[in-house]
């Protein structure tokens, strides 16, 4: 292994599951840098006019046109794209590789690879029922963080998404359970680093075994630069949040669950 830096990194998952932490962690190492997330990638993949990518390759490759003369497949053209799209971000962060925490590219994970041949995905889970306390106590916008189902069926959705993307690309999508970050954190730093061919990857671990960037329940443990130090007071304590609802949330999540090796207590 070199110290240099395999990118770019995507790390995507369920919000709430830590991905915040993980990008933050894996940013530590000299190699990598990472700031705002950039979300784009999932509205350019998914949301714009229903994959816009692939209706500008269509609409354009038909007999006769120059990406058909060339013979200029989609996967290429996809890669191409994400070579302007990679310039881009490198040109403003002083050449070195990033990484793009945005949760929801787990849900284009698939195109994602193939825009950035070169790029590895690290996908965080959580257990349910910590993400579901965690999503009702963030003060965020979204339904997931007013409504218990909604946080479960967020939960399911990102759940199922990433196990599947985990099995069909296991060479460069690695699944990291968010409760090994602290607890088993120069493990968690060591396979991250063989990905990523990193010869000294402490920094990461370090990182990960002091340094929390967005809990829902201690502000105090904020990084300093993080954008969450202000967030409201938690409305569910957690003991009696998971004596109330934990079963229903596991019964729920169970299926999906399991995968990940999350059990109720109760089993």
């Amino acid at each position: 292994m070199n110290d240099g830096a395999v990118g770019p990194v995507f790390v995507a998952g369920c919000p709430r599951s830590g991905t915040k932490a993980l990008s933050w962690a894996i940013a530590a190492h000299p190699g990598y840098h990472t700031s705002a997330e950039i979300h784009l990638f999932y509205f350019l993949l998914r949301e714009a006019g229903e994959n816009a990518p692939r209706l500008v390759y269509e609409h354009s490759s038909g007999d006769g046109s120059w990406l058909n003369k060339w013979g200029v497949g989609y996967e290429e053209f996809l890669a191409y794209l994400g070579q302007g799209l990679d310039r881009m971000i490198r040109d403003k962060v002083g050449g070195l590789q990033w990484i793009d925490g945005s949760p929801e590219n787990v849900l284009v994970g698939s195109q994602l690879l193939t825009m950035f041949p070169r790029a590895h995905m690290f996908v965080a889970v959580r257990d349910p029922r910590s993400v579901c306390l965690s999503m009702l106590n963030s003060g965020f916008a979204p339904d997931w963080a007013r409504d218990l189902d909604a946080a479960i069926q967020a939960w399911r959705d990102y759940a199922r998404v990433s196990a599947e993307l985990a099995a069909s690309c296991p060479e460069r999508v690695l699944i990291v359970k968010q409760e090994d970050m602290r607890q088993r954190s120069a493990t968690v730093a060591g396979t991250i680093g063989e990905r990523l061919r990193l010869a000294r990857p402490d920094s990461i671990a370090d990182y990960l075994s002091t340094t929390t960037i967005n809990s829902s329940f201690d502000k105090r443990t904020y990084a300093p630069n993080s954008p969450f130090r202000s967030q409201q007071e938690i409305a569910f304590p957690p003991d009696q949040f998971i004596a109330q609802h934990g079963d229903y949330i596991m019964r729920a999540t169970a299926d999906l669950a399991e995968r990940f090796g999350y059990v109720s207590a109760s089993a």
